[in-house]
């Protein structure tokens, strides 16, 4: 009989009842599939037998109908199993079908400008209208969004990936050559527009570029989420957050410097309350 064959791992009952019943006829006619491939003058070679009574796939009824007449078996019962185990496969396949089309769907409206809130649900909608469009380089998202007047790229390709990795704000030149890279047209890219000015705002267009805040390990992770990152000078009161120090160190470098960027920070602050 040879050696021990796997578990069935089939996606649906039907399929696993399908090859459950292949392998009892191999174990009542006591043979080898390679007996069996001799029996049937090797119109199907042992390795294609066994791998329909693997469970994985739905063989062919040719398998099947072969399967069953070097074993001697029931070939009507095995046609019963075997379109039974075919309707059910295609109804999984449908069903899954749907529910990636109903996923994309639920993408489709998160990922619209008119539902956008934060600036996390921006840059995952600009992700996802990268990825939708075929994943465009970001040389070509530059070539694509042209240049202004003075010859710098409206969308520079080192700016938009800081952007898309969560390093860095897209002022809104970015956003509207960003939709204009990807072939929207003027009432889209105007959208994508009014979303930044609701998201962000004017208050801070011109403030210099900051990359993402990374913590010591002790510290925090770095992250969006506010985090604890040590008690104030005295030792005393309340700690401060990782967003409030964030907040101070960006009011500092804006003071500090006055060449201006193409990307903007989240630098807006919230109160501190005990």
């Amino acid at each position: 009989m040879g050696r021990r064959e796997n578990a069935v791992a089939a996606d649906t009952r039907q399929m696993e009842a399908l090859a459950l019943w292949l392998r009892a006829q191999r174990r009542r006619a006591a043979l080898t599939y390679a007996a069996m491939a001799q029996h049937i003058n090797y119109d199907f070679t042992a390795s294609m037998l066994s791998r329909a009574a693997g469970g994985k796939t739905v063989p062919t009824w040719q398998v099947v109908e072969a399967f069953a007449r070097a074993c001697q078996g029931d070939a009507a019962e095995g046609r019963r199993l075997w379109k039974a185990a075919r309707a059910a496969e295609h109804t999984r396949r449908r069903r899954a079908g749907e529910f990636e089309d109903l996923a994309d769907k639920v993408v489709q409206v998160y990922s619209h400008p008119k539902v956008i809130e934060t600036v996390g649900e921006l840059r995952r909608a600009m992700v996802h209208l990268r990825a939708r469009d075929g994943q465009p380089s970001l040389a070509q998202l530059q070539q694509r969004a042209g240049q202004n007047q003075d010859g710098r790229h409206r969308l520079p390709k080192s700016s938009l990936g800081a952007v898309l990795r969560g390093d860095a704000v897209p002022t809104r030149g970015h956003v509207v050559a960003f939709a204009h890279a990807l072939g929207m047209s003027r009432r889209k890219t105007e959208e994508w527009g009014k979303a930044w000015d609701r998201i962000i705002g004017e208050a801070g267009a011109e403030a210099p570029a900051l990359p993402r805040q990374r913590t010591d390990r002790h510290l925090g992770t770095g992250s969006d989420l506010p985090g604890v990152i040590g008690p104030t000078p005295t030792g005393r009161g309340h700690p401060r957050t990782q967003h409030q120090a964030f907040t101070d160190f960006i009011n500092f470098y804006v003071v500090a410097t006055t060449e201006k960027s193409d990307i903007v920070p989240v630098y807006h602050s919230t109160p501190h309350t005990p």
